[in-house]
């Protein structure tokens, strides 16, 4: 369906096509117009812009549910103030290589997509509604990419209707979420086929000198039964040991090798340190069953799972570099799959929520303007609205601020 209005481009004053402002490097080029003359002429490319209209304000309201209870987690829990601080200032950024959170190469190809997608959508849109795309490009600092853009006219869209400039607004936060949630889903799905390679309790290190190590145990076997009774976590184990004393000796199965694949069996004769019977290990449960059913069980009150990076979770998420190797799936090199997945999740719905916000010039902020004139009509003057959009404006940066910098002030 052709897109109402599209005006021919009338010539203008050229730009440059290569930029650069010391660190920033800017790539102009005029070869995505036809891409977005194209997909702007797509019925689907209207439908999207009116659920992008219905999701913004719904990703604004997560954005401020989501600061609201980090700053009382904040303010009532000095654990999370101190695990801040622990990760550091750069914990603050979404750069990777600066956030100790983010992983260098999926991490930067999230925020390249990321920001690909968000802008391309305003192109998309603008052409839709009847709006023109002076150029698009790509910014580096100094030679390493960090982002797209669009330029779309902005003299059309101050003149354009409320409606046809708030489509525009809000399809970079639309897109993001729209991304977000196929790559969520995704994940889910991966994660989901995820079949345990073994269960029980999985020995971290052997004491030296103590029955463990004599007995032939060693660091990465996999503790699988006692006297031929399964151990599944370190609860049990614990019981077993409680109800034995220094100098009995118990049958232990472990498994070792690739894939766990291989059992071992030996005896070990128990000793005691700080009057309690120990094998001489330091355990770790598994629990992976749990774990994926934690998974597969998806709701908006578990959405915290969702965004705790595997670097920070590796103890609770399936993929993660420590919790991978207990599991297999079908799909070929899944954890790289399900890494890039979750990545580009994460980044996309983080940048979504954080522009969603009421800041101006963000595209929530000039949204919010456009929304609240359109509402007001003349009932409000237009200073009146600047004052309103100013003041949600630092209201929002004030309630940033205090999330992200209280943690190190407190």
């Amino acid at each position: 369906m052709a897109p109402d209005n599209i005006e021919s481009e009338k010539p203008e004053a050229k730009q440059p096509r290569v930029e650069f402002n010391f660190p920033i490097l800017i790539v102009r080029t005029k070869r995505f117009a036809t891409v977005f003359d194209k997909l702007g002429t797509f019925r689907t490319s209207r439908y999207f812009s009116w659920i992008s209209l219905v999701l913004v304000p719904l990703v604004a309201g997560i954005a401020l549910y989501l600061l609201i209870t980090g700053l009382i987690g904040v303010l009532s829990n000095p654990g999370v103030g101190q695990a801040v601080r622990e990760l550091g200032p750069g914990s603050i950024l979404l750069l990777p290589g600066i956030n100790p959170l983010l992983p260098i190469v999926y991490g930067w190809i999230a925020i390249i997509v990321a920001i690909a997608i968000h802008e391309g959508a305003h192109g998309v849109i603008a052409r839709n509604v009847g709006l023109n795309v002076k150029s698009s490009g790509l910014l580096f600092f100094l030679f390493i990419p960090i982002g797209a853009f669009v330029d779309v006219d902005e003299e059309q869209l101050k003149k354009a209707k409320p409606r046809s400039a708030l489509k525009v607004m809000a399809g970079g936060v639309g897109a993001n979420i729209v991304i977000a949630a196929v790559c969520l889903l995704g994940v889910l799905l991966v994660v989901g086929s995820l079949t345990p390679v073994i269960d029980g309790v999985y020995i971290n290190d052997i004491t030296s000198g103590l029955p463990a190590q004599a007995a032939g145990l060693m660091p990465k076997d996999v503790l699988v039964s006692i006297d031929n009774a399964t151990i599944y976590n370190t609860t049990q184990l614990r019981a077993v040991l409680d109800s034995k004393t220094a100098g009995d000796t118990i049958q232990v199965t472990v498994a070792r090798g690739e894939n766990w694949q291989y059992m071992f069996s030996t005896t070990v004769n128990l000793t005691s340190t700080d009057n309690r019977t120990v094998m001489g290990i330091y355990s770790y449960d598994l629990f992976t069953e749990q774990r994926l059913e934690n998974y597969r069980t998806f709701s908006l009150d578990r959405l915290s799972m969702y965004l705790a990076p595997p670097t920070l979770a590796s103890g609770l998420v399936p993929f993660s570099d420590f919790l991978a190797p207990f599991y297999s799936n079908p799909v070929p090199q899944w954890q790289i799959l399900v890494n890039g997945l979750f990545w580009i999740w994460f980044v996309n719905f983080n940048l979504a929520i954080f522009n969603a916000l009421p800041i101006y010039p963000l595209d929530g902020g000039r949204i919010f303007g456009i929304a609240l004139k359109r509402a007001a009509g003349k009932r409000i003057s237009e200073r009146a609205i600047r004052s309103i959009t100013i003041g949600a404006t630092i209201a929002s940066v004030i309630l940033v601020l205090l999330v992200t910098l209280l943690p190190f002030i407190l």
